[in-house]
């Protein structure tokens, strides 16, 4: 099964969203109940990939940036060090495209599709959408199954100190695609 087999679409406020269930509460709820109002609201925006009338999978992202704030200044600079990014001591943030929510319908589970989505995501957004950002990030449900479909997707953790949390804060520099 390929994801490009399907088709991509922007979620519209018409869609009926009734017919998926990823096995997730927390995500079906998102996607069942507040996807359309994040949209309207811009907070996110949300895109699907359908086989007919069949929501395959779907993922909503929003603009964001990877800070100081909040971070000690030993912290931040490790951080850069990490990611290896320019001017640290001139740039005190850098613009980010965050995977707000995802989800693949559990009719469609087991099937590699997590691992494309999350490829298509990436190109997606460097290639297609273009913001001007340097990072894709996230918070990965700290599950052994999310983690290692995160990291086997290229996806780093950006700090230790969450390893203990319900989710762990990852990211991807898009500057590898170049």
């Amino acid at each position: 099964m390929d994801l490009s087999d399907f088709a991509f679409l922007s979620l519209t406020h018409d869609e009926v969203l009734d017919n998926f269930d990823c096995e997730d509460k927390e995500i079906n709820e998102f996607f069942l109940e507040d996807s359309k109002n994040f949209q309207n609201e811009k907070i996110t925006n949300t895109y699907l990939f359908k086989e007919g009338n069949v929501i395959v999978a779907f993922f909503s992202i929003s603009n964001d940036c990877l800070n100081d704030l909040g971070y000690e200044n030993s912290i931040w600079n490790k951080l850069h060090r990490k990611i290896k990014l320019p001017n640290e001591k001139r740039i005190r943030q850098y613009p980010a495209v965050k995977i707000a929510r995802l989800g693949i319908d559990k009719n469609y589970q087991g099937n590699k599709l997590s691992h494309q989505l999350l490829d298509f995501i990436k190109g997606w957004t460097f290639i297609e959408h273009k913001p001007a950002c340097r990072l894709l990030i996230l918070d990965a449900y700290n599950q052994p199954k999310q983690i290692a479909m995160y990291q086997k997707n290229d996806f780093i953790f950006i700090l230790n100190s969450d390893e203990e949390e319900k989710h762990r804060f990852m990211y991807f520099d898009l500057i590898r695609l170049e």
